[in-house]
């Protein structure tokens, strides 16, 4: 806030920030006066001040909005990749609260896997603007990324999701549609957290459960908002939630957000963590150790893809795909747009954002035809939905989460 580029100047919460230019900025004094972050609840209202010139720039677009504005002959839109992910998460039930004990058989979890289409939410949740995944983005550099063998690819099929609970020994003993724990138990029924920030949890929630329902499984959805829903998911208090996560460029943190250590072990304070899968492996965690300290790549990549192929198999993580920053500018107003990373990146909200340092304005005529200003203060509004100012530069890097970016 006070040694980059532009310094907070002005903040009212769940509206805007206002960044003024730093004068001793150590790369000079930037170009544009004025940086204003504005946050939109309603994502066609963002898409319309963008439309209309009221904005200079948004972030996270929805994919049919996102098609439309590509037609758009005065807007420039960007998909910009960092190894952005969303995943179902189950809990695996090392927290401070247990979830239900069905949960804890890992046959029940790989059920689960089996049941989500992830092609389908791709296609109806973000407009095709996402590719399905089998495990954890650690890194933008998808050479992080391991080749899950053929025998473990959770493969959408509910007929084998049903066979795995039947030869399990969940069965639905009373006909009402709901399987049982084996011997005609606690019936099979999950709480599932929805999160109320952003539009994909709740259209994907809708999905996965429907799926969940075809083979026997019943849910109770619950409306969470994200601090709420970090202390929940802190406490190990859930069955189930969607969420996702934006990883730096190594793949250490990423990585580390595992390990038995990062589970919460304090009820008084259930925030303090990052294992939101309540998943503990002691093998997990030694992998994690030789990682951090090997110094060949290739050895390294060998270790990393132990350890997520190894995760991917536990099924408390059901990563269903990676997604890009869908941003959108108009032209004509401001140059020096850098991509972060280079070439697939987006242009704002990431690692860096190196472009607020190096935007332009257009010449003062290219400006004032496009609505912009000709003189004095020039200012760049850039939009987010449901992000708050500047939650970019947070250690926790989840998405769409101001605690946790």
């Amino acid at each position: 806030m006070g040694s980059g580029p532009f310094v907070l100047e002005k903040f009212e919460k769940g509206q805007f920030a206002r960044f003024k230019a730093n004068r001793y900025y150590w790369g000079g004094k930037p170009a544009v006066d004025e940086v204003i972050l504005r946050k939109y609840n309603n994502p066609d209202a963002m898409v319309a001040a963008l439309k209309t010139g009221e904005l200079d720039a948004a972030e996270d677009i929805p994919g049919a909005a996102f098609d439309q504005l590509a037609k758009d002959p005065n807007i420039q839109t960007v998909e910009g990749y960092q190894g952005s992910m969303t995943e179902v998460a189950v809990n695996g039930g090392d927290g401070l609260k247990k979830p239900h004990p069905a949960l804890l058989d890992p046959r029940v979890r790989q059920a689960i896997a089996h049941a989500i289409d992830k092609q389908t939410i791709v296609d109806r949740v973000l407009a095709g603007h996402g590719n399905p995944t089998e495990t954890l983005s650690v890194s933008p550099d998808t050479s992080w990324t391991p080749e899950i063998p053929e025998d473990q690819v959770y493969d959408f099929d509910l007929d084998k999701s049903r066979q795995i609970l039947e030869d399990a020994g969940y069965k639905d003993t009373d006909g009402d549609g709901v399987r049982e724990m084996p011997n005609g138990g606690k019936p099979l029924n999950f709480t599932y957290m929805v999160r109320s920030d952003g539009e994909t949890g709740p259209k994907i929630a809708e999905f996965v459960t429907g799926w969940l329902k075809e083979i026997g499984i019943a849910t109770t959805k619950k409306v969470a908002d994200d601090s709420q829903l970090t202390e929940i998911i802190g406490k190990g208090d859930y069955d189930i939630f969607s969420w996702g996560w934006t990883p730096f460029v190594d793949p250490d943190p990423m990585l580390s957000y595992f390990t038995c250590d990062q589970i919460a072990s304090d009820p008084k304070d259930p925030t303090n963590y990052y294992n939101d899968a309540n998943f503990c492996d002691p093998e997990y965690d030694k992998l994690y150790q030789q990682q951090k300290v090997e110094l060949d790549r290739g050895k390294r990549e060998e270790i990393v893809h132990e350890m997520l192929t190894r995760f991917q198999k536990s099924a408390v993580y059901n990563v269903i795909y990676t997604y890009p920053d869908t941003q959108a500018y108009v032209k004509g107003r401001f140059e020096g747009f850098v991509r972060q990373p280079d070439k697939i990146g987006p242009v704002v909200y990431s690692n860096t954002s190196p472009s607020y340092a190096r935007l332009k304005p257009v010449t003062a005529s290219a400006s004032s035809d496009d609505g912009g200003s000709s003189g004095g203060i020039i200012a760049a509004i850039v939009a987010v939905v449901l992000l708050a100012a500047g939650a970019v530069f947070f250690m926790r890097r989840r998405r769409t989460a101001y605690e946790r970016e």
